[in-house]
């Protein structure tokens, strides 16, 4: 037993150093005479998804995909690769940090890097990188403009045209934007998200080994995360431009309860919210793990509001629930509903206050549970439903747990539309939400709520 045990141990010791790289089917490999399991475990490998992903994916629990895997690696049918990296950046001293960051994490090889847009362009149809990291201040092509053109998979004729750049084809990566102008909620991170980006990290100021370090563990890690996306998930999301929005109207007894997170969850927001219809019957409540600050939630609120059909706003003082607006609530306050009388009428309210104290927030606080919980209990509500988009972490399983349990409906974000799925696999493990596509979100809430 104790021989067993040390060598499970080794196992997922040599799973765990293995678990980042990509598995791949090489080339001319007889895939005759496989057993059930091996079809299973190699329908899964696409040369995309890391070893961790085929792993959690095929249902052959860890031990026994190690097994297969290690026997279908010793016959030569299956081998691994490191995620290959295209670093793009104007300084050449934060190219060689870069690149020397990434070097040092067993996961990563760096394939190249580029001096501006036009130089990461040219190179991406040569390199085919599977993550490419981006700088925003450039010369020439600067980084917005260099992910909408390679979004697009116009840019041959770019090249062609104004640089007399000639390649054979167009290709395309996820980008994860490192940037000292990409700081929380800045207008140039969101610009960034919407046009596809799958994540930002803020460079530090100063090149300290001690910042150096902890960088380098956010980097190797963002990243990795990058190279799960797939394609279709990178696209540019469309918005709207409504000069004229209808007025949100007050008295509606209806709330769709949306929870998310910062690391993968802003950019589903930015899909979702654009889309929701001005005469949604409902209004909306949006809380955002980790988006803790009142300024970069409504700066947040603004961004969408000026790119949405529907009215986005920060839920930052009481008032009257307004069907037809979406209120995006910061993450160190709770959100209390109840029933006011005006004018001899009974309506619908809600109110937020600070759960901070002496500047700091309790660990035990879960500001979307609290939410949730609050919404249940409002004698005001007649219908209410809960959406999970990407993200991570557990908060808001109890909540959207009970919402079921009461009769309300929970939609649920597909895990491969999310660019982090915890935070969905959290509540879809419960079994009693609907998993639907990002891309039906909308239409999901639209049906259930209905129009005004």
């Amino acid at each position: 037993a104790m021989r067993r045990l040390d060598h499970l141990k080794t196992e997922k010791k040599g799973l765990q150093e293995k678990a980042g790289l990509i598995p791949y089917i090489p080339k001319g490999a007889s895939l005759s005479g496989l057993t059930e399991e091996e079809r299973i475990f190699l329908g899964l490998v696409d040369g995309k998804k890391n070893l961790q992903k085929v792993f959690s994916n095929c249902g052959l629990g860890v031990y026994k995909s190690f097994e297969v895997f290690n026997s279908l690696q010793s016959r030569g049918l299956l081998g691994l690769r490191k995620v290959r990296v295209l670093v793009v950046d104007d300084q050449k001293v934060w190219r060689d940090v870069i690149s020397q960051m990434l070097s040092q994490e067993t996961h990563f090889e760096v394939v190249g890097t580029a001096e501006d847009g036009v130089d990461a362009l040219e190179k991406l149809s040569k390199l085919k990188p599977d993550v490419m990291t981006l700088d925003l201040q450039m010369p020439r092509l600067d980084g917005i403009k260099t992910l909408y053109w390679m979004m697009s998979g116009g840019y041959d004729i770019l090249l062609k045209s104004r640089y007399n750049i000639e390649i054979e084809d167009t290709y395309r990566c996820p980008v994860v934007v490192i940037s000292a102008v990409a700081k929380k909620m800045a207008p140039e991170t969101l610009e960034a998200l919407m046009g596809g980006a799958t994540g930002y990290i803020t460079k530090p100021s100063r090149l300290l080994p001690e910042s150096l370090e902890q960088q380098r563990e956010i980097i190797a890690k963002t990243v990795l995360m990058a190279s799960q996306v797939d394609l279709i998930k990178t696209r540019r999301i469309r918005t709207y431009n409504i000069e004229n929005k209808p007025t949100p109207t007050e008295g509606t007894r209806k709330l769709v309860c949306v929870g998310a997170s910062l690391v993968g969850g802003l950019t589903s927001l930015m899909q979702l919210v654009p889309r929701l219809p001005a005469d949604l019957d409902a209004a909306v409540f949006v809380m955002v793990d980790d988006l803790y600050s009142e300024d970069h939630t409504k700066s947040f609120a603004e961004f969408l509001d000026r790119h949405s059909k529907i009215k986005v706003e920060c839920a930052s003082k009481p008032m009257l629930l307004k069907r037809g607006c979406v209120y995006l609530v910061p993450a160190d306050r709770a959100v209390r509903f109840g029933i006011t009388k005006i004018d001899k009428k009974f309506h619908t309210a809600f109110k937020v206050f600070s759960k901070r104290k002496g500047g700091q927030i309790d660990k035990s606080f879960r500001p979307l549970d609290e939410m949730l919980f609050a919404a249940l209990k409002c004698r005001g509500l007649d219908k209410r439903i809960g959406v999970v988009l990407a993200g991570d972490g557990t908060d808001g399983k109890l909540g959207f747990l009970e919402m079921v349990k009461q009769g309300e409906q929970v939609f649920v974000q597909d895990f491969y539309s999310s660019l982090n799925p915890i935070k969905p696999e959290n509540v879809a493990i419960t079994g009693v939400a609907r998993v639907v596509p990002l891309s039906s979100m909308v239409k999901n809430i639209v049906l259930e709520m209905g129009r005004s």
